[in-house]
């Protein structure tokens, strides 16, 4: 799993029948591996996050490392 800033991970929840989401704000390593900071979309609260093996993240930040790229083509810029 990699993310970076801005991009978005979903958490599944065992109370919920919709996964909690929440906003990568930074990260703690330059290669896009946990854990990250992230701000929850329902709370606003802001902590350091470990994934679960199930979360799923979605890329809508800036740009991505080149080897990230599994298709082939140029890496967002």
């Amino acid at each position: 799993m990699y993310a970076f800033k801005g991009d978005r991970i979903y958490v599944p929840s065992e109370a919920a029948e919709t996964p909690r989401d929440a906003e990568v704000i930074e990260g703690e390593h330059d290669d896009g591996h946990p854990p990250y900071w992230v701000r929850w979309s329902d709370s606003g609260e802001e902590e350091m996050l470990f994934p679960r093996a199930d979360s799923v993240v979605e890329h809508s930040g800036p740009s991505y490392p080149a080897e990230y790229d599994l298709e082939g083509t140029t890496a967002r810029g």
